[in-house]
C-alpha cells in the first residue's frame, strides 16, 4: 500500500487537530490548535493549509508520500460525496466539498470524510475501550453530543447519510412549569450544562445573592461559568451544582436506555470532555439509572465504560479511515 503514511484531521467546534501515522493507533506527528469560530469554515481551512506542511517537515515527508487523508468532522456529512452538510457551531460548512478541497490544496491522492463521532467510534473499536466488542455504541459528550454504532469494526450508516445521532434524540426535561421534550444535546452537552449554571447564577445575582461557589470560580461573572466549574463544585459538595449535573446525567441515561432497546449493544463507550467528570459524578450515576430503567431482558447484556484514547481519539479514527480508504483504492486499482 503506497508508502503506508496517512494523515488524520479532526475539525471540531473549538479545536483543530492534525496527525500523521500509519493508521494502526500510532501518531508519528501531531498538532492541535484552537479555532476562531468568527472566522468560519474559511479560517479553519486556512489553518489546515498551514499546519499540514509543518507536520510533514517534522517527519521529513512530502505530500506525495501521504497515501490518504481522513477527516472526522464535527457535524453531519455526506461521506459518499465527501461533503460537509452542516456545522451547528461554525458557519460556512453547508454543502462544502471538503474531500475534493483537501485533495487539491494538500496535494494528496485520496481524502475520506466522516462525522467525528463515527471516526472516534472506529478508533475506540479498533484501538481503545471497544476492542473485541460488537455491536459497540460510542457516545461523545462534549461541547456537543454525538454517537456512532460500530459493528464488526465498521461504521453503521443506516440508509447512507449516518445513524446513531443520539445527540438529537429528544429526551424529557422537567422544569418548574412542566415537562418538555428537548434534544439531548440541549440538556447534557458541556455547553448546555454551562448554560444551565449561567442561568442559575443570573437568577441568584438578581436576587441579591452572589456567594454561589460556581459564581466565585468564575470571578463573579455568570457568563464565565463552565461545565468544568460545575463539575468541580459538585465534587466539593455543592448541591446546586449536583442538581445541574443530575439533569444532564438523567437525560443521557434516558437516551442510552432507548438506544439499548433498539440496537442491544454489547458495550457502550462514553467519551468527550463531560465524561472526564469521572466515575463518582458521571459514570456511576449514569450506570445506576440505566440499570434501573433499561428493557429488562437486556439488563446485564452490556456494560458502560469510559473511552480510552483521550483527546486524540478522532485523529486516530481519521487515520484508520484514511488507511482503509487507501487499501480499498489500491484493491480497486488491481
Amino acid at each position: 500500500m503506497g508508502t503506508g503514511w496517512v494523515a488524520g484531521i479532526e475539525i471540531g467546534g473549538t479545536k483543530l487537530q492534525l496527525g500523521i501515522g500509519q493508521g494502526h493507533g500510532d501518531l508519528a506527528a501531531f498538532e492541535r490548535v484552537r479555532v476562531e469560530p468568527s472566522q468560519g469554515a474559511r479560517g479553519i481551512l486556512n489553518q489546515i493549509e498551514k499546519m499540514f506542511p509543518a507536520l510533514l517537515r517534522k517527519l521529513g515527508l512530502s505530500s506525495k508520500q501521504i497515501d490518504a487523508v481522513g477527516v472526522g468532522f464535527g457535524g453531519p456529512v455526506d461521506a459518499s460525496e465527501g461533503r460537509t452538510r452542516r456545522s451547528y457551531q461554525i458557519t460556512g460548512w453547508d454543502g462544502l466539498p471538503l474531500a475534493p478541497w483537501l485533495r487539491t490544496h494538500l496535494g494528496v491522492p485520496l481524502a475520506v470524510l466522516e462525522n467525528d463521532a463515527d471516526a472516534a467510534g472506529i478508533a475506540e473499536s479498533r484501538f481503545g475501550a471497544g476492542i473485541g466488542h460488537s455491536p459497540l455504541l460510542y457516545v461523545t459528550v462534549g461541547s456537543g453530543i454525538g454517537g456512532a454504532l460500530i459493528i464488526n469494526d465498521r461504521i453503521y450508516r443506516g440508509s447512507g447519510l449516518g445513524a446513531a445521532e443520539i445527540g438529537h434524540l429528544r429526551v424529557p426535561d422537567t422544569t418548574p412549569s412542566g415537562m418538555r421534550l428537548l434534544e439531548l444535546e440541549q440538556v447534557a452537552s458541556g455547553w448546555a450544562i454551562a448554560s444551565a449554571a449561567q442561568e442559575a447564577a443570573q437568577r441568584m445575582i438578581q436576587a441579591g445573592s452572589e456567594d454561589w461557589v460556581v459564581l466565585t470560580k468564575a470571578s463573579g461573572q455568570a457568563e464565565g461559568i463552565t461545565a468544568a466549574a460545575v463539575a468541580e463544585a459538585a465534587a466539593e459538595g455543592d448541591s446546586d451544582s449536583e442538581s445541574i449535573l443530575d439533569r444532564a446525567r438523567r437525560a443521557v441515561a434516558f437516551a442510552l436506555t432507548q438506544a439499548i432497546a433498539l440496537v442491544a449493544p454489547r458495550r457502550i463507550v462514553i467519551g468527550g470532555g463531560v465524561s472526564l467528570i469521572g466515575e463518582r459524578h458521571w459514570f456511576d450515576p449514569v450506570r445506576r439509572i440505566v440499570d434501573a430503567d433499561v428493557f429488562e431482558p437486556f439488563r446485564g447484556g452490556f456494560d458502560i465504560v469510559a473511552a480510552a484514547l483521550g483527546e486524540t481519539v478522532v485523529v486516530h479514527g481519521a487515520l484508520a479511515l484514511a488507511r482503509d480508504g487507501a487499501l480499498n483504492s489500491e484493491k480497486a486499482g488491481c
